[in-house]
């Protein structure tokens, strides 16, 4: 359930049923909607230091990071439904806005800066219906505010921190709003900078606090109303991060960089444009998006059990989607959306590596060369209707989602053994086109306003995987397999049951989940190359909780929200799980957690003289989580957060604490190495608004 904000700039307690949220893509209170959901608006998660949706997940029961290289290659999973570390499409479905972010052929989430934001969502459990590839553990909706036509806005706002054992940061973040024709026309500009310090040492180069990053977003919308039927906005996102070196450390405790070299830089550049005209029966909308994605990793230097490196990563992505539908108005008791999808778009470039010591085929030293090209051209169509029964007290919901897709995969890779001087081109193309049926039911019961009972059948689906012939190739040498280098989409069918209570002033949402993940794709890195493929089948279950309580002392809110699952893996095909043990028939699936939970609270008061006290803190635990790339487990992690600020007209200024108890930790072991938290940062903002 949601605890969200009376204002944009305060975290106010406010009843959790007002809250609304698009889920199903029309606009409803969080709770009428028969779904896990949850929704945090901007000035909650601004209040609770949250600027990125990698600080989201720690809000998300059963959520959890998988794998990170920088801001712009993150990975997730949510219900551990967890499948890769670089490679491979996402298990979780990103949306900025009404555009639907995908990279081919890679799971990386969306850098996206918080400020000005309107609200995150986030859908627990496959949503394949009405948001499409992808979503097959869930979706993430990330929405910003939209221009306001009737006045002017401003916002600034300034931090500074210090970090312990490493360099200060500070940010700077600015928003103005501008009527250009009172009522029918308006813009709204976002900027954003940020300066993270670094806190790594180098031993291979000799600097102290090496992994120093900084980060650029600026966002501007244009938003038209020429009349009461028509609405057009345009919007233009810039998003730049650098690094030096990189997120992957290699010793965690004390954090300890042995490279030689290393960048880990993102940017991209989306356009969009929406439209909606009122038909009087229903709206006709349109969201047509294109964006630009570049990802860049260098780096070198030397890897525990693997020997020294270099490895070269770049990788760009252009993507163009349409997305038109048609959605019921009206209060009968049907109501429905019908749409029709459309994505065109590439992932060029790919990982070269030198392992110079590296033992292989009987030699030693190994080199790649990867510039490969997945292109990507896809169509679907949907559907979803809802009619309501006795007076609105039960709905039986029905849907669907016919999709197909033609991928083309042009390689143009080699491999080189070292030793022998021995290099094996592979060039061709290779092409697979697929397409599947993903459908949705829903009842839902709800005898009063405080009350809901509901159940879900639904579909999730992602993509089938095409990997380079020559990687295959070693790979199935290595683990005694038969690959085939493309594979068809997985698809994950989920079985839920769950409720939403309003008790006074606490409220309640539980849902217990079965799902079946059949054949599904995992990344595998069987000669430190990554295939996806197919190893077997995945049976989760789980019980999401979450509690919200308005506490007797006004102005006091607490929430508590947590996952307790078994997701594991079964039909493995044998050579894979004598190979690579932690993927042995009955395991816990790699880069899922058995436990997560998070505890926060918030209050807002009035101290007199016209000032108002707003506190805030957060504590996130989950329980240890293997890696899909070697099996080595990080062991369980905790991190806590805490704010305190005051507020009169419309200045702020406050203090926080992030990583409070300076926790070490690794929180995932990707790629060999360590992704560890930032240490304690204590630091000071302040925030104007008019």
């Amino acid at each position: 359930m949601a605890q969200e904000t009376a204002t944009d700039d305060q975290a106010q307690p406010e009843d959790a049923g007002a809250i609304v949220v698009t889920a199903q893509r029309r606009e409803q209170a969080i709770s009428d909607v028969p779904q896990a959901v949850q929704a945090i608006s901007g000035g909650r998660l601004q209040a609770l230091g949250i600027e990125q949706i990698d600080d989201v997940i720690a809000l998300v029961p059963s959520a959890t990071i998988g794998s990170t290289i920088s801001v712009g290659s993150n990975v997730f999973q949510i219900r551990g439904v967890a499948a890769a570390e670089t490679d491979g499409d996402p298990t979780i479905g990103f949306y900025l806005d009404n555009f639907a972010f995908s990279l081919p052929g890679r799971p990386y989430a969306p850098a996206a800066d918080f400020y000005d934001l309107q609200r995150v969502e986030v859908l627990r459990g496959p949503s394949g219906t009405l948001y499409g590839l992808g979503s097959l553990g869930g979706t993430i909706k990330v929405l910003t505010n939209d221009p306001e036509l009737y006045a002017v806005e401003g916002a600034a706002r300034l931090t500074g921190n210090i970090t312990d054992g490493g360099d200060p940061g500070g940010s700077g973040d600015a928003m103005i709003n501008v009527p250009i024709s009172e009522g029918k026309v308006a813009l709204r500009a976002v900027v954003s900078y940020r300066e993270i310090g670094g806190f790594a040492d180098n031993v291979a180069t000799g600097e102290d606090d090496a992994n120093g990053a900084s980060s650029f977003n600026g966002r501007v919308k244009l938003r038209m109303e020429p009349t009461e039927r028509l609405m057009v906005q345009l919007a233009a996102w810039h998003n730049r991060s650098k690094q030096d070196f990189s997120n992957r450390i290699t010793t965690a405790d004390p954090p300890i960089l042995d490279q030689t070299f290393g960048i880990a830089d993102s940017r991209y550049t989306l356009l969009t444009a929406d439209i909606a005209y009122d038909l009087d029966f229903a709206t006709l909308l349109s969201t047509t998006g294109w964006i630009d994605n570049n990802v860049i990793v260098n780096n070198g230097g030397f890897i525990p059990g693997i020997g020294d490196f270099a490895s070269f990563w770049p990788l760009r992505t252009k993507n163009f989607n349409e997305d038109l539908r048609l959605s019921s108005n009206g209060s009968g008791p049907l109501t429905w959306i019908v749409g029709l999808f459309y994505q065109n778009g590439e992932t060029k470039g790919g990982q070269s590596v030198n392992l110079d010591d590296f033992p292989v085929a009987g030699q030693t030293g190994l080199a790649t060369f990867n510039d490969n090209l997945l292109e990507s051209e896809a169509w679907a169509v949907y559907g979803e209707f809802t009619y309501s029964l006795a007076d609105g007290v039960i709905d039986l919901t029905a849907g669907g989602r016919y999709f197909e897709e033609e991928r083309t995969f042009t390689e143009n890779s080699s491999i080189t053994f070292i030793e022998g001087n021995v290099t094996i081109p592979t060039v061709g193309i290779d092409r697979a086109k697929n397409n599947t049926f993903n459908p949705r039911f829903n009842v839902s019961i709800k005898p009063n306003d405080d009350l809901m009972i509901y159940g879900e059948v639904a579909k999730g689906f992602r993509s089938g995987a095409i990997t380079s012939s020559s990687i295959i190739a070693g790979a199935n040498g290595a683990l005694g397999t038969n690959f085939e280098n493309s594979s068809p989409p997985d698809t994950l069918w989920n079985y839920e049951g769950g409720i939403k209570w309003g008790l006074g002033d606490v409220d309640v949402a539980v849902s217990a989940y079965i799902f079946d993940w059949n054949d599904a794709q995992i990344e595998l890195s069987p000669t430190l190359q990554s295939i996806v493929v197919p190893v077997g089948d995945v049976r989760g279950k789980g019980i999401d909780a979450e509690l919200a309580w308005r506490t007797p002392l006004p102005g006091l809110s607490l929430q508590a929200s947590g996952n307790i699952n078994s997701t594991k893996i079964r039909d493995v095909i044998p050579e894979v799980g004598t190979a690579l043990p932690w993927l042995s028939e009955g395991n816990q699936l790699p880069g899922t957690s058995k436990h997560t939970f998070t505890f926060s609270g918030n209050y807002a008061g009035t101290i007199g003289d016209g000032w108002d006290l707003m506190l805030s803190g957060r504590y996130s635990y989950r329980s240890q989580q293997q890696s899909v790339f070697n099996g080595v487990f990080a062991p369980w992690f905790g991190l806590g957060f805490a704010r305190i600020a005051v507020e009169k007209n419309g200045l702020e200024i406050g203090i926080f604490s992030d990583n409070i108890g300076n926790a070490q930790r690794p929180i995932t072991r990707p790629g060999g190495q360590n992704q560890v938290p930032y240490p304690r940062t204590i630091g000071i903002s302040v925030e104007k608004r008019f």
